[in-house]
């Protein structure tokens, strides 16, 4: 069993945090009932303060009151439980959601309205004077309810945007340290310094590249920060590939189709090169099978695709795999990574951040 290292304590309890989050959304059927209560409670005493009964021309008597109090409060929690499910349905489009919860909550308030004026009606005679109050008093209580919604909304967006840096943060911590372990293992270890070792007194400028790029692996590796730009990533990748060159010469071959522009978007540190790294330790690499990695942008996903010719025995595992780089898109661009594996091609398909200056 693996031991657990410090860097992985920030990760797990963010992971926690984030959990604990996605359970408690605030969008709870027991929260819609207590706001329409404060709400229907604070509308009715602003009423009472000299509002006056159309159908008598007096003020509001205390059963007028309770009376639209328990109206108020049947209107709220149903406009309240309205909006919530809109925020369900729709979180991820804050337009359609607030054009959504608005129109229907006004639709909402129409409908309660008019059933309760012809309930009222039979019931007392009221006049149809009522009705227009009514309606101005009941848009009133949905346009109140829709705002407050909102503003519930967009704080607890806000929390979670802030929870989901610092889970993406302390995920690429223990990516960081994950991928430091990758590069002092001794078998990384043994094979650079093999590979160094034959390039000395046979090619010293080759030996001076080689270290030059193994310092560089080292130094990307530990200045990382949340999120990367894909051509910082693909600078990288190179500088890996060409370490790797030099071990395995022109049997192992780098074709890159990418835009310029596409260069700005952002993409999870340590992703390009991790897919790059696992094609070449999970596959032959030989003259007799050499093995071109193809890197190429399809839309917004950068797609790393090379042909299948599986070793009999790939060795263990770095632990840095796929499940943790998805879980990495998951957090910078809410969407997966694609797998794609047939009898020819592996491919990975990656989705594509934001662009970043």
């Amino acid at each position: 069993m693996e031991k657990k290292t410090k860097d992985d304590k920030p990760a797990e309890n963010a992971q926690q945090e984030w959990v604990q989050a996605r359970r408690l959304q605030p969008y709870r059927p027991a929260r819609a009932l207590w706001l329409a209560v404060a709400s229907s409670f604070i509308l009715t005493a602003v009423m009472s303060l000299g509002a006056v009964d159309p159908s008598t021309h007096r003020l509001y008597t205390s059963f007028h009151l309770e009376l639209m109090g328990g109206a108020f409060l049947l209107l709220f929690t149903l406009l309240y439980i309205f909006n919530f499910a809109v925020i369900r349905r729709w979180r991820s489009s804050a337009g359609w959601l607030m054009a959504t919860g608005l129109v229907g909550s006004l639709l909402l308030a129409l409908a309660f309205t008019l059933l309760n004026y012809q309930l009222e009606k039979t019931l007392y005679g009221m006049h149809f004077s009522v009705l227009a109050v009514a309606l101005s008093f009941n848009f009133t209580a949905a346009i109140i309810a829709w705002l407050i919604c909102m503003l519930l909304y967009n704080v607890t967006q806000r929390q979670l945007t802030v929870l989901e840096n610092e889970h993406l943060q302390a995920e690429n911590l223990r990516v960081h340290h994950e991928s430091l372990e990758q590069q002092v293992n001794p078998h990384f270890l043994f094979n650079s310094l093999n590979t160094l070792d034959g390039l000395i007194g046979h090619d010293e400028e080759r030996a001076h590249q080689y270290v030059q790029r193994l310092a560089e692996t080292y130094r990307y590796t530990l200045g990382r920060q949340a999120v990367a730009t894909l051509g910082e990533e693909m600078q990288f990748t190179r500088g890996y590939v060409e370490m790797m060159q030099v071990r395995y010469g022109e049997s192992l071959g780098l074709e890159v189709n990418l835009e310029p522009d596409t260069l700005r978007r952002s993409v999870p540190p340590i992703s390009v090169q991790l897919l790059v790294e696992n094609a070449i330790k999970h596959n032959v690499v030989t003259q007799r099978h050499p093995m071109t990695i193809t890197i190429e942008c399809e839309g917004d996903r950068l797609r790393v695709r090379n042909p299948r010719q599986p070793k009999t025995d790939s060795g263990p595992h770095s632990g840095i795999g796929l499940d943790n780089l998805s879980q990495r898109c998951r957090l910078l661009t809410g969407r997966d990574i694609k797998v794609t594996s047939s009898d020819k091609y592996f491919e990975v398909d990656m989705p594509l951040g934001n662009y970043r200056e």
